[in-house]
């Protein structure tokens, strides 16, 4: 049985608990989950629970410089499973000069992310809301041939919605916690087929 890579941002972070309880859900229904994150938890979790998922959290951060040598190298070998990516960091939207070098960094850490889930029997990445860790699982998932979902919050969708059109259009679905935010995809993000938008 494949398992499935459950991404965050930061995990476990207790003001989240629904992310450890979506988690737990999903165990309990037989999936088997590899809890992952983008960055380790601020200070020392004091939550035994907390405690325990952390301990068994793959980890992205911190890097290897040898890791960040064989992401990049991974990401030359498979160029072209990236073409149309990188077309719309470096050649569409209107996203700051900025923004676009964050893109172009969060593809290198999606390779690394890739490179770690290798091995893992992993056949798909979830991903908790649409910030910086939802381009990585994008990208890992290019580049291991898996697919992808997200589950889209607040600001993530509302105030911070960096690249959410790539994002939207390459998820296999998307789960949000509102209908209004439902509705407010549907409406900004038109080419996104609506059967997806849960």
């Amino acid at each position: 049985v494949l398992a499935v890579a459950y991404f965050a941002n930061q995990f476990p972070s207790p003001v989240e608990p629904y992310v450890f309880e979506e988690i737990e859900e999903l165990r309990r229904r037989g999936v088997q989950v590899i809890p992952c994150s983008g960055r380790r938890p601020d200070g020392v979790v004091q939550d035994l629970r907390l405690k325990s998922l952390a301990s068994e959290t793959l980890y992205l951060c911190p890097l290897g410089v040898g890791l960040l040598i064989r992401a990049f190298w991974f990401c030359v070998r498979r160029c072209n499973l990236l073409t149309d990516l990188m077309a719309r960091v470096l050649t569409q939207g209107n996203e700051t000069p900025a923004r676009r070098l964050r893109a172009l960094v969060h593809t290198l850490l999606g390779a690394c992310f890739a490179l770690k889930l290798q091995g893992r029997e992993v056949g798909h990445i979830h991903v908790h809301h649409g910030y910086f860790a939802s381009w990585i699982a994008m990208v890992a998932a290019r580049l291991l041939d898996i697919d992808y979902s997200i589950t889209m919050h607040g600001s993530d969708l509302l105030l911070h919605g960096a690249y959410l059109d790539t994002k939207l259009k390459y998820c296999s679905f998307c789960v949000t916690v509102s209908e209004f935010n439902r509705r407010f995809i549907l409406e900004h993000y038109p080419d996104v087929e609506s059967g997806k938008i849960l």
